[in-house]
């Protein structure tokens, strides 16, 4: 049997029939996040456009308003135009001259007399370096008239050259004994006031001049009480005090919690202290004017003039030559300073040979050691406290073998 050959073709799918349009694309459905960011964005176009409508509508009102001030000012300024004039019978005010009181500020009270002006008080001087305090304390001193005694621990050979100065290079042991001095003469003063009247004191002025006198507060033991007594009764008894200072606190001049005592002196601010308490006081046209001359001054709040500082150091020159020296003719102080020579009852030909020192000290000690303990005297005013006790026992008995007691 004759084979036949069957030829087998394979079977291929029908191939589909193109679109006349494209081919088409499966698309997925978008998830929960992808359409949170599309809200997202969505509410945030919305605000921007909300915003810039915002902007441009109040933008709008604005212009608005702007045109309907300037109308409204225009229209009043005609309409004042014509009721400014109503009182002239519209008469333009162009044309119109009126006088108006204006306020003005009234003119300082100025004190131009000094001397006048402090009477019947004690004087503080304050200001920095350099605004004259010394040249105006002599200027005082010398116009009052008076011997003149000045304290001064600091002081050169050409300071207050005339004068009696006591406790150049920082002597407290001699200013200590000066206000000794000045206590005892004070008392002798204001007695004699009471038994023969203020006729008696007629002559017998006396100026003292104290530089830095806060220093002294701290050095010198005696100094309460003779800025408390002179304060009070220096006046009666033609006591005249001038303390010097850069320092304008209560505190510093040892008058804290004192202000009856604080109330005795006058105050004079010089410089930039008076600027500084003018500007406590909140008077600025004070300020200006202390600012215009070097001789502009307080005299506590008021203003004050001073005489000009040339004027005022040659009055001190002048009457410098012809100043005596403090307690000459005081009949209680017959010839009697504290720099001179100690005369020791005991021995009154003698005290030459002395040192000067040991006649300070013990002239100080018979004016306030009287009545009290040798161990007192030592610590008190003598000044050895503790190891050096011994020492100044010994030099207390040495001035008692020199000078006899």
């Amino acid at each position: 049997m004759a084979s036949e050959l069957i030829e087998v073709k394979p079977v291929t799918a029908p191939t589909p029939a193109k679109s006349a349009t494209g081919v088409w694309v499966e698309l997925k459905l978008p998830d929960g996040n992808t359409l949170l960011r599309y809200c997202a964005w969505g509410v945030g176009r919305v605000i921007f456009s909300a915003s810039l409508f915002s902007v441009n509508a109040t933008r709008s009102a604005l212009k608005m308003g702007i045109w309907l001030c300037d109308g409204i000012e225009a229209g009043a300024k005609k309409l004042l135009k014509v009721y400014d004039a109503l009182p002239y019978s519209g008469v333009p005010m162009t044309q119109v001259i009126e006088a108006s009181a204006v306020a003005i500020d009234e003119p300082l009270e100025i004190i131009t007399d000094i001397i006048t002006a402090i009477e019947g008080k004690q004087v503080m001087i304050i200001g920095e370096m350099g605004t004259g305090k010394s040249t105006l304390a002599q200027y005082l001193a010398y116009t009052i008239g008076g011997r003149v005694r000045v304290y001064e621990p600091e002081g050169t050979p050409t300071d207050w050259q005339g004068l009696e100065v006591i406790g150049k290079g920082e002597n407290w042991t001699a200013i200590e004994l000066g206000m000794a001095e000045d206590l005892e003469d004070l008392s002798n003063q204001l007695k004699l006031r009471t038994e023969r009247g203020d006729a008696a004191l007629v002559g017998t002025e006396r100026v003292i001049i104290v530089e830095e006198y806060p220093e002294l507060v701290t050095k010198v033991t005696s100094s309460g009480e003779w800025l408390d007594r002179h304060a009070r009764r220096g006046r009666k008894a033609k006591r005249f005090t001038v303390l010097l200072s850069q320092y304008d606190r209560v505190s510093a001049w040892g008058l804290e919690g004192k202000s009856d005592l604080a109330d005795a002196f006058y105050r004079i601010r010089l410089g930039k202290k008076a600027q500084a308490h003018a500007k406590s006081l909140k008077n600025n046209a004070l300020v200006e004017w202390l600012k215009l001359d070097q001789s502009h001054c307080l005299l506590d709040d008021m203003p004050c003039k001073l005489p000009p500082y040339r004027e005022m150091k040659a009055a001190a020159l002048r009457a410098g030559q012809t100043i005596p020296q403090p307690y000459y003719d005081n009949e209680n102080h017959h010839e009697k300073t504290v720099e001179n020579g100690f005369k020791s009852p005991s021995d009154k030909g003698s005290s030459d040979s002395f040192s000067e020192n040991d006649q300070l000290l013990w002239r100080m000690i018979l004016r306030l050691g009287k009545g009290k303990s040798d161990s007192t005297i030592v610590t008190e005013i003598l000044g050895y406290t503790g190891a050096r006790y011994g020492e100044g026992k010994d030099i207390l008995e040495r001035l008692r073998r020199q000078f006899g007691s």
